[in-house]
């Protein structure tokens, strides 16, 4: 898989995938998604992480699928109403619900943050930087690394630690 950083080395645009959770808009480099499905239910696995929704079953294959509402430690109920984006991970497929996907963008690489002075991530390498497009501001996340158990443990000390600063805003 091509990551954000290798595509915006080499290309003046990328194209994101982008989705939201709790009313706030992300995206993922469209490379990254294999495909995406409406939400269909899970089997619970005793002992998973809280963050594991389950398994389900995708066309005869057992995949788990991660709540990234829970990963990301973002409180209170979505309807069940919500969308699946199958990532391939070391070539195994994992689930991944989130709110709503929205459109695939192609972002020109100058509206693009990736300087992490603007940015408030301590925790993870998950996230990339930060996109403008039109007035909104899209959060942009590597997939293979919001899926991966060890990047994303050290995000449990701190479940806010996806915090986002303009330049103008003083930081934190």
């Amino acid at each position: 898989m091509v990551s954000i950083r290798d595509q915006l080395g080499s290309m003046e645009e990328v194209q994101m995938l982008t989705f939201t959770l709790d009313n706030v808009l992300y995206g993922v480099n469209v490379h990254q998604v294999r495909e995406v499905k409406n939400f269909e239910g899970v089997t619970p696995v005793p002992y998973a992480p809280d963050y594991v929704k389950g398994i389900t079953n995708l066309r005869g294959e057992v995949i788990p699928v991660i709540d990234l509402r829970r990963r990301f430690g973002i409180t209170g109920k979505k309807d069940e109403t919500t969308n699946i984006m199958i990532i391939a991970q070391d070539k195994h497929p994992v689930g991944v619900m989130v709110d709503s996907v929205m459109e695939v963008l192609t972002l020109p690489k100058k509206d693009i943050d990736t300087n992490p002075e603007s940015l408030i991530v301590d925790k993870s390498e998950a996230v990339l930087g930060v996109a403008k497009h039109d007035k909104d501001l899209i959060i942009l996340l590597d997939f293979l690394k919001v899926a991966s158990k060890d990047v994303m443990s050290t995000v449990r000390e701190d479940t806010r630690g996806f915090h986002v600063q303009t330049q103008n805003s003083p930081k934190l």
